[in-house]
């Protein structure tokens, strides 16, 4: 793949759980530097898309093409399997999260500590480095998950509904950060949301997954309105 290559694109993608189809003939290009939001009622296979481009979901048919940097995605499931009552601090969260060989035993050794506090720095939340995780609040819950995804560096970071359970504070506070990533720091992302609008003033190109089976073509220049695509979903 060359320089110029989409960061990701799939054709004719349809997705199974067991013999049900939730996803139909799905086509879709997402360029370097996007911020696409994908949005859609429950079961209309937003997650399923996601777990398919991380790989973790086969697909029953069609393509999916990664361009070497979108090998290994950044994700922020909506669902994570935090115990907020197991006595784990906010660096040590990382410290599990992080994809790496460093043995650590007894404390987190000072090369991956080091990167563990420039995420939290990044994320604006350094300050809750040593504070137990069942001591946080939703939305500070979410930037640590966000820093544990961000840990190694992906070029492509895919969010499920990240601002659920938030409330409308830390929701915008949620998005003015994502805001800043894709901006500040050149990360394309994939965030789904049932909330149409969270992603009001968030993506620069949206699809919903609610109507009748297409393609969504390429994003359009910046600056331009955010067109709105709609493909097919079997599930309700």
């Amino acid at each position: 793949m060359t320089s110029t290559s989409p960061l990701l694109e799939t054709r004719s993608l349809t997705l199974r759980y067991g013999t049900r189809e939730v996803l139909e003939d799905f086509s879709c290009t997402v360029e370097r530097g996007e911020l696409l939001g994908i949005s859609g009622p429950n079961g209309a296979g937003k997650s399923t898309l996601l777990k398919a481009i991380l790989g973790i979901h086969r697909q029953s048919c069609g393509t999916i093409h990664r361009h070497p940097l979108a090998k290994r995605p950044g994700y922020v499931p909506q669902h994570a399997p935090i115990d907020k009552n197991f006595p784990l601090t906010a660096s040590e969260f990382l410290a599990i999260n992080a994809h790496t060989r460093i043995p650590w035993i007894g404390g987190i050794p000072r090369k991956l500590r080091h990167g563990i506090c420039g995420k939290l720095d990044c994320l604006e939340i350094a300050h809750l480095a040593h504070r137990p995780l069942g001591a946080l609040s939703g939305g500070e819950l979410q930037r640590v998950r966000i820093a544990a995804a961000l840990l190694n560096d992906p070029a492509l970071l895919l969010l499920d509904e990240p601002s659920s359970h938030l409330d409308p504070t830390a929701a915008a506070s949620l998005k003015k950060l994502l805001l800043h990533l894709h901006s500040e720091h050149s990360l394309t992302l994939i965030v789904v949301s049932h909330a149409e609008s969270f992603l009001d003033g968030l993506a620069t190109r949206r699809i919903s997954l609610e109507a009748v089976a297409g393609t969504c073509s390429p994003s359009p220049s910046w600056g331009h309105p955010v067109p709105t695509h709609s493909l097919t979903s079997s599930a309700g």
